[in-house]
């Protein structure tokens, strides 16, 4: 899909959706799948390693199998593109794509944190169209889509409408945080948090001002959450000022990424071109 439809697409009064069935059978099932982690986080955790050095759990699997199996059987004529499962998605460009990380940030989970959470997107036409974003442990359940709204527990939320510098609060990735950008933030407000999934819902719901990452960022943990700030009023982009594109034919990524208000996102991607300048770009675990 070209830039320029994805501009269309954007735009305020353009292509508009009903969604409310899609929003309701997505959080039925980020429900279900946030209580057997949270379930099975009680007990003891096995770890795996994929191919690639990320660690996996036999409950990232299980949550996977939930939401897949629960999206194929409402939607079947819809591509699922799930962490766990994306390579047949890549097979066929379909117009509508559910984005699923059944469990943003496994090192979380295992360590019997609190900052993991369920991700479940829906993009059309390469637009993060639809979110759900849950956290069994704080029981938190973020959603909304375009047009739409986006809620917590079922009240509505915004993105902040701070639009200066001086004290804004950021959320960064713990593990970005501590491969070099807390030497270079020491004079922010800085909350170093594990899911890129919670950190955008945060930002969605007006708790902190902006996420920013420097890393290439993928789609499973990205989509839920950009969708539920631009359906809050909020922008996500690249670092680059581009559109996020969503569409799963090949393993995308975004070259970083930065979330805030319409009215701060500019000072956001100020902020990330001086720390890309004077830091080394932290690494991509």
């Amino acid at each position: 899909m070209g830039a320029t439809q994805v501009n269309e697409f954007a735009r305020p009064f353009g292509r508009r959706f009903e969604l409310k069935r899609e929003l309701k059978v997505a959080e039925q099932l980020a429900l279900e799948a946030g209580e057997l982690l949270r379930f099975r986080q009680r007990g003891d955790l096995e770890i795996r390693y994929k191919a690639n050095g990320e660690i996996v759990t036999p409950s990232d699997l299980a949550a996977n199998e939930i939401i897949c199996h629960g999206l194929a059987a409402a939607f079947d004529d819809d591509s699922i593109c799930s962490e766990e499962a994306w390579a047949a998605a890549m097979l066929a460009k379909q117009d509508r794509v559910w984005i699923v990380d059944p469990l943003d940030s496994t090192s979380n989970y295992v360590q019997r944190g609190d900052e993991y959470c369920v991700s479940i997107g829906l993009a059309i036409g390469g637009k993060a169209t639809l979110g759900v974003v849950y956290n069994p442990v704080r029981n938190e359940l973020f959603s909304g889509f375009l047009g739409h709204g986006a809620y917590c527990n079922g009240v509505t939320v915004r993105t902040s409408s701070t639009v200066s510098t001086d004290r804004p609060s950021w959320l960064i990735s713990s593990k970005e945080w501590k491969r070099g950008l807390e030497h270079a933030m020491t004079t922010l407000t800085v909350q170093p948090m594990a899911s890129m999934a919670y950190k955008l819902a945060r930002v969605a719901a007006g708790r902190e001002d902006a996420v920013l990452s420097l890393k290439q960022r993928k789609p499973w943990g990205t989509c839920a959450g950009a969708a539920l700030v631009e359906a809050a009023e909020g922008r996500v982009t690249a670092l680059d000022g581009q559109p996020l594109v969503f569409d799963c034919v090949d393993l995308r990524t975004f070259d970083g990424l930065a979330a805030a208000g319409n009215g701060f996102h500019g000072s956001v991607l100020n902020l990330a071109c001086g720390l890309r300048s004077s830091t080394k770009t932290p690494g991509s675990a």
